[in-house]
């Protein structure tokens, strides 16, 4: 299976890539993640819980990073395996500074077997659009909140005391500043990223016999008829 895509992070390529590398972040950003704990500098233990249609389970693997050129690029390993089957992986993660800010681009090469590989290809796809989409948007969340929470500003200019006035004889040390700590948003709920998935799917499923840009008139159309129908039947229950 075949997987690529971009996305733009209004943010700084550093903030960017920082949030890449965290282990914390990237545990935020993992729609079905369970674990995400770090082994050595480039390498990490994940544990994450996948539904692909009928077929649900949690996958508890390795994920490596190699190749890595820092605020550029970087080639990311899986391997995984559970009671829905196993997979493995390989793909390369881009970073280029745009006018409006980031954007990364991703390619990669997954290859499923066991119970997961019996659903379908066209639904394995589907569902792995989905999760990389959801991913990618709980991911831009955490870089926005690193990227808003500005560094430190210069201290102001000392200002002279009268003469009048003694020096001080405080000599406590005064706490060095550091930055504040940037907020994490909290990671979308099990049903949420169940809802998502399922809808996600649908559209693409969806989208084989109607175009996309039908579907939203076809929905109406749906909606309006079954409107017509719960009318009619409060009409013969009143004229009953």
């Amino acid at each position: 299976m075949k997987i690529q895509g971009t996305h733009v992070f209004a943010a700084p390529r550093q903030v960017v890539w920082d949030a890449l590398l965290d282990p914390a972040v990237l545990s935020l950003a993992l729609p079905g993640g369970e674990q995400l704990e770090k082994l050595n500098d480039n390498e990490y233990q994940a544990a994450m819980n996948v539904k692909v249609g009928p077929v649900q389970g949690k996958f508890e693997g390795k994920v490596e990073l190699a190749d890595i050129d820092t605020l550029n690029s970087y080639t990311m390993r899986v391997s995984g395996q559970g009671a829905p089957g196993f997979l493995q992986g390989e793909g390369a993660v881009l970073l280029q500074e745009i006018e409006s800010g980031t954007q990364i681009n991703y390619t990669g090469d997954v290859q499923v077997g066991g119970r997961i590989a019996s659903v379908g290809q066209r639904l394995i796809e589907s569902t792995a659009r989905s999760i990389i989409r959801q991913g990618l948007l709980a991911l831009d969340s955490q870089v926005q909140a690193r990227a808003q929470v500005a560094p430190p500003s210069a201290p102001p200019p000392p200002v002279a005391l009268p003469t009048a006035l003694p020096p001080s004889t405080d000599k406590t040390p005064s706490a060095p500043l550091q930055a504040p700590t940037p907020p994490a948003a909290p990671p979308p709920s099990t049903a949420k990223i169940a809802f998502e998935v399922a809808k996600d799917v649908s559209r693409d499923l969806l989208a084989e016999v109607v175009p996309l840009g039908a579907q939203e008139k076809l929905l109406w159309f749906v909606l309006g008829a079954l409107a017509m129908l719960l009318f009619v039947l409060l009409v013969r229950l009143v004229a009953g």
